[in-house]
């Protein structure tokens, strides 16, 4: 009897081991998510343009910042897009006011980035501007731009 209760218990403890159940989570996908900024050519200088991201399945928005070195903001817009693969396809809206410099002028800049993830997440492209109330040193041009 305790030889069939030792059988048992082993036997048991193999059926156990058998039929543990593995872990099936997959890796979750990068995201946008984040900020990411970079230099932007612009007509006559530079300045630093700054996304700051959030991604909601294929849809990102968030605010945009453009800025001389010195600080002076040329811009503030609205960030509205949509990622398919590793392209995010978006616009910039520019509303009343986002130009400090001229505070009527409204407009929006679109284009595409490519996005890159590893150690130095990249998200590179291309802006032109889709409409505008006034002059800007914005016409069109490439960018890249860095996760910080």
């Amino acid at each position: 009897m305790r030889k069939l209760l030792m059988l048992a218990v082993v036997l048991g403890s193999m059926a156990g081991c058998a039929f543990e159940k593995t872990s099936t989570t997959q890796p979750s996908a990068p995201t946008l998510t984040g900020t990411w900024s970079g230099d932007l050519a612009l007509q006559g200088g530079t300045a630093r343009m700054t996304w700051a991201l959030t991604q909601t399945d294929a849809s990102v928005a968030g605010p945009v910042l453009v800025a001389l070195p010195s600080g002076t903001v040329l811009l503030n817009g609205a960030l509205a897009g949509t990622v398919s693969g590793s392209t995010l396809t978006y616009v910039i809206n520019i509303g009343p006011g986002a130009v400090p410099s001229q505070p009527a002028c409204t407009g929006q800049l679109a284009g595409t980035a490519a996005t890159t993830f590893g150690t130095t997440s990249t998200l590179a492209g291309t802006y032109s501007v889709a409409s505008s109330t006034c002059a800007t040193p914005f016409s069109n041009g490439p960018f890249t731009l860095s996760r910080m």
